[in-house]
């Protein structure tokens, strides 16, 4: 059984599944709002997945029950067969930190109990508006042209799968990571930098592990895996791939401490750590595909004083951020993530007006200077204050550029 609302203008499609009829007065405020929604109201799980697998639907809202793990399956089941509807929870103030963060993982959004259609309207029809942007044919088209994998690494994989599983210790976590040398190589070199701040060197993978969190290892795993993936060419000069992938661990840092000292979760932290390190891949992408093309972006850049992402935006009909944020949606990577490495340099086009994973990448990226490139083309973004101003974080900038500045000298003293 359904309840059905057609609104005047037919733009957006939105589910939600109402298994305990809490939402039925929906139907009618919907229609008496200015909303161009067609919403459709389900009582059981069936009949929504029926719905879904029949036609195109932009959102499924689920409201939170007492069975929490239901729930995330359900999402996480909607995420793997319709990657193009964009998926929200409602109501997960009962649910522990734990249930949260796997929430966190296959929504885009957690909204609270109490909030109004009005309220939901405007950041919803946003991520509507998002991920018909990141599904673009011309921006699917590039990114399957680039050789880029069908599916994230299988570490992966295999340590979301034990992050899931609630059953695998530091033992298992380790046998994953172990299965590539190389990563393993990588992970102890950047946990034992200076970013990381440890008074002692850290020799133990499982300490690392220990010490990281599983969530940051499996961070750190897929960067060194993508940074294995995506080279500078044997002759490429422009800029150095390997301290753009430093600082890159620099941003992800940075944009850490600002979420934690922002009193952010530690869901948001971690994603905010795994943004900042993916932040500029799109970079990587681009250059690494068509370098002779991308020098001359880099210097076109530079003669007319414009932002790296403008030119590509020119040249190509999209940008970095977009190109990573659409290899990182294919891979079913946590929502947030993927708004905060898509928006980075764009961040006043989000509707948000609160802390968000892409407040604390936008600001690190902005306060961590650009690695060296020929001709001094400036890749860092410039600080937006009228998004900051937007979400209200004004007066916590002159704190984050102290923060900021301790962590350029760090990044100098690596170099």
């Amino acid at each position: 059984m359904s309840t059905i609302t057609n609104s005047s203008l037919h733009n957006f499609k939105v589910v939600m599944l109402d298994a305990e009829c809490r939402y039925t007065n929906w139907t009618r405020d919907i229609t008496e709002s200015n909303l161009s929604w067609d919403f459709v109201r389900f009582d059981s799980k069936d009949s929504l997945l029926l719905c879904l697998d029949e036609q195109i639907c932009d959102a499924v809202i689920i409201p939170c029950s007492m069975r929490a793990q239901v729930d995330i399956e359900l999402m996480a089941q909607i995420a793997k067969r319709h990657p193009t509807s964009v998926r929200v929870f409602m109501g997960a103030e009962y649910w522990n930190a734990a249930q949260k963060a796997k929430a966190a993982d296959v929504a885009h959004r957690i909204y609270p109990s109490a909030v109004t259609i009005e309220g939901l309207g405007a950041s919803l029809e946003y991520q509507i508006k998002l991920l018909h942007l990141l599904n673009r044919s011309s921006l699917q088209a590039y990114v399957g042209s680039v050789g880029c994998l069908p599916s994230p690494p299988s570490i992966y994989r295999q340590l979301t799968d034990a992050i899931n599983s609630d059953r695998a210790d530091l033992a298992d976590i380790g046998e994953i990571v172990e299965q590539d040398l190389a990563v393993v190589a990588q992970i102890m070199k950047q946990v034992n930098s200076a970013f990381f701040g440890f008074e002692r060197t850290i020799v133990d993978l499982k300490e690392a592990i220990s010490m990281l969190g599983v969530r940051n290892l499996r961070s750190l795993a897929l960067s060194s895996q993508l940074n294995n993936q995506f080279k500078s060419p044997d002759d490429w000069k422009a800029f150095s791939f390997e301290q753009m992938n430093a600082r890159s661990l620099v941003v992800a840092r940075l944009a850490q401490t600002i979420c934690r000292r922002s009193g952010a979760s530690k869901v948001m932290q971690d994603q905010a750590f795994l943004a900042g390190l993916l932040h500029d891949l799109g970079i990587l992408i681009m250059a690494s595909h068509n370098p002779e093309q991308y020098k001359k972006l880099l210097n076109y850049a530079v003669k007319k004083s414009k932002p790296i992402y403008l030119v590509e935006k020119a040249a190509f009909g999209f940008f970095h951020g977009e190109v990573a944020g659409a290899l990182l949606a294919l891979w079913n990577l946590p929502p947030q993530v993927i708004e905060a490495v898509m928006l980075h340099h764009v961040p006043h086009l989000s509707k948000d007006h609160d802390f968000k994973v892409l407040t604390a990448v936008h600001v690190a990226d902005a306060m961590i200077p650009s690695v060296h490139v020929e001709g001094e083309c400036n890749l860092a973004s410039n600080l937006s204050l009228r998004y900051l101003d937007q979400v209200g974080v004004m007066d916590e900038v002159p704190q984050w550029r102290i923060v900021a500045n301790e962590y350029r000298v760090r990044m100098v003293s690596n170099l």
